[in-house]
């Protein structure tokens, strides 16, 4: 007798095929579109934390600077704060020598030498047409926005921003500074097409300029 074979398993038809790559395709772009979404976010978040990283380490060093103003240990009596403006500071003091020291002192110990032309002594704070805070012509951060500075001087009074350059007798008077300063994300962000902001704002004692008024 002949022998009779049945087949009892099938494979997929061509509909049923092509049905199964389309699901396949949808899941495909939806897990692609998931991973550029998070590779976008985590673009502008590490963005905006290396912004806010730069306005603070900005911030430090603009606080260092003007909190130490007018150090004058040797008593030569020249003017903590040469130039104020609402955009503008230059910060006088004296707390190194010219730096021509033998080899081999670790730390090098450099006392004042009774002038603020030395080495970082006489410090220029302004942002550029690029848009970057300088410090001394020297790129601080990139990006800015803007920088306010305000002043408060001995009777209390703010100027904040002031309408002018402080005067002479205004700077002599002046015993804190109001810094705010802005910086921007490098890139605008993917799904606003704005730029992310970061800003900070604090208010600096001149200490040296307030020992002037204890008697």
């Amino acid at each position: 007798m002949p022998l009779c074979l049945h087949k009892t398993n099938r494979g997929f038809t061509l509909v049923e095929l092509l049905v199964v790559m389309a699901l396949g395709l949808v899941l495909l772009g939806a897990v692609l579109k998931t991973l550029v979404s998070q590779n976008r976010t985590n673009a502008v978040q590490q963005e905006v934390a290396y912004a806010q990283q730069n306005v603070r380490a900005a911030m430090d060093l603009m606080v260092r600077d003007i909190r130490n103003a007018g150090y004058d240990p040797t008593d030569n009596g020249f003017d903590a704060i040469e130039q104020a403006t609402s955009t503008l500071i230059q910060i006088r003091t004296d707390y190194r020598g010219d730096n021509d020291l033998p080899p081999g002192n670790n730390p090098p110990y450099d006392p004042p030498d009774g002038d603020f032309g030395d080495v970082h002594e006489d410090v220029t704070y302004t942002v550029n047409a690029s848009n970057q805070l300088t410090r001394n012509g020297d790129r601080i951060v990139d990006f800015v926005n803007g920088i306010q500075f305000g002043y408060v001087l001995v009777d209390g009074t703010m100027l904040d921003p002031p309408g002018a350059p402080l005067t002479a007798d205004q700077r002599t008077d002046l015993r804190a500074v109001i810094i705010g300063l802005s910086v921007r994300t490098e890139n605008r962000c993917p799904d606003t097409g704005q730029y992310r902001n970061r800003g900070l704002i604090n208010a600096v004692r001149i200490r040296n300029m307030g020992f002037q008024d204890i008697e």
